[in-house]
């Protein structure tokens, strides 16, 4: 090739290279294409933000173990990460090297984890054998409780700076370093549940505080008493707040329902970072346990029932519990299913100027308001409901700023997702009429 199509052809490379970066096609960034030159250990050491980790190492051997060939993934808090430990807590861990040696392990898993490997939820076992859990959400990349501040590539693996020391501790473990679940600790205690919790699992917790304790009479009072008919109840309502699977709140986490040990059903929403169980909303998410997770509730939960059985005992039902009464509709509503139940508040039917007075139209108003099947807020979808009368209802859905809505015919869904044991409930804020009845055959109004 003479010096003209040389230089030609060096252009023409240059040219497609320009037109790969703007494409997003190449990396240029040299410092991403320089291979590592130091072994987990040495970069530790060289960076100088881990000095206490260093030494730690050091004392108990593990260092030796992580200049070997790997490769390793080290989560390594930085000295800011200890110094944030209380003094007496970082002087116990320092002098008790077999509580060193264990705590140091369960910052490292065998193998090369990148930053690409990595996603929400993913379970990573450390050297000592315990999980480690990866939450992935809006604020960053946590390990645990710790937030990963920066990733250092090595010889022999990775190494990533942790803003905090974790600590290997199963759910109860954690509970018991918990002073606002002193009374669940106590509960669990009392029903013979530690046991089962402190089991390999995976578990989710849901982990009613104190003051959700001492807020619901009922509880308090089973908690108070010593008779096995009341132990038996008080443990049945805690198995209804923990789930035999780990839930981890963060990128990617769906909506949905889950069964509990009590195999009852609860309802799982997030919304951003805003959790809520049976639309409680959770206090504190992601509490991770070498077992499993624990999100914490300043409400105790309460185990579903019946359609018809919710409306009776909830006193804002009354005027639809009333209704379903006079046309016999409740025993219905008591059946297998499951339904979806649009049911309008109280407030909902005092709009209303007339309701039918008749049953057959009474009945068809309020059976325009049940469908077959169970269709949770997440799952409707713009189109229409063919309802239990036969008359179909128009469902939109609408996003906008990061809130759906939700209209139902005529209403739009204000509290969703009540779960039963034979379907769910939405709560709309108007008396739903159908087509027929708008057309003035025995409107409401």
């Amino acid at each position: 090739m003479n010096k003209k199509y040389a230089i030609v052809a060096v252009a023409a490379v240059a040219a497609a290279l320009v037109i790969a970066v703007v494409l997003g096609g190449i990396n240029l960034d040299l410092r991403s294409q320089v291979a590592p030159t130091t072994t987990v250990v040495e970069s530790l050491q060289e960076d100088g933000n881990f000095t206490v980790l260093s030494e730690a190492m050091n004392s108990t051997g593990l260092t030796e173990v992580l200049n070997g060939t790997g490769p390793f993934t080290v989560f390594a808090p930085t000295d800011d990460a200890f110094g944030e430990l209380p003094s007496m807590e970082q002087e116990r861990l320092m002098s008790d090297q077999e509580n060193l040696s264990e705590v140091l392990r369960y910052h490292v898993v065998a193998g090369d984890i990148t930053n690409e490997s990595l996603t929400n939820g993913m379970a990573l076992i450390t050297l000592e054998g315990r999980d480690l859990t990866v939450v992935m959400n809006e604020t960053g990349t946590y390990v645990n409780d710790a937030k990963v501040t920066k990733d250092i590539d090595s010889i022999n693996g990775m190494v990533y700076s942790l803003d905090a020391v974790m600590k290997p501790r199963t759910l109860v473990q954690t509970v018991e370093n918990d002073t606002e679940l002193s009374m669940l600790l106590e509960a669990l205690d009392r029903t013979n549940l530690t046991d089962e919790l402190n089991a390999s699992g995976p578990f989710t917790l849901f982990a009613p505080t104190d003051a959700a304790f001492e807020d619901n009479e009922m509880v308090s009072e089973l908690l108070q008493r010593n008779d096995t008919a009341s132990m038996d109840e008080l443990r049945e309502l805690l198995l209804y707040h923990v789930v035999p699977a780990k839930v981890v709140a963060g990128n990617g986490t769906m909506n949905q329902t889950l069964e509990a040990l009590s195999g009852q059903r609860l309802v799982y929403k997030i919304d951003g970072e805003n959790v809520s169980i049976n639309n409680n909303e959770v206090v504190e998410s992601n509490i991770i346990a070498t077992n499993g997770v624990i999100y914490t509730l300043d409400t105790m939960l309460t185990p579903p029932q019946t359609i018809n059985m919710t409306l009776a005992e909830n006193e804002s039902f009354s005027r639809a519990y009333q209704g379903l009464s006079e046309v016999n509709l409740t025993e219905q509503l008591n059946a297998s299913g499951p339904f979806t139940v649009f049911v309008p508040s109280n407030e909902a039917f005092d709009a209303v100027s007339q309701l039918p007075q008749d049953e057959d139209n009474l009945t068809a108003l309020l059976t325009f308001h049940v469908v077959n099947g169970e269709m949770f807020s997440w799952q409707l979808e713009n189109g229409t409901l063919t309802t239990l009368n036969g008359q179909t209802l128009n469902v939109t859905v609408e996003e906008a700023n990061g809130t759906t809505t939700w209209t139902i015919g005529n209403a739009t869904i204000v509290t969703s997702d009540i779960i039963c044991t034979n379907g769910v409930i939405h709560v709309v804020d108007e008396v739903l009429l159908p087509p027929d009845m708008m057309a003035g055959k025995g409107r409401t109004g």
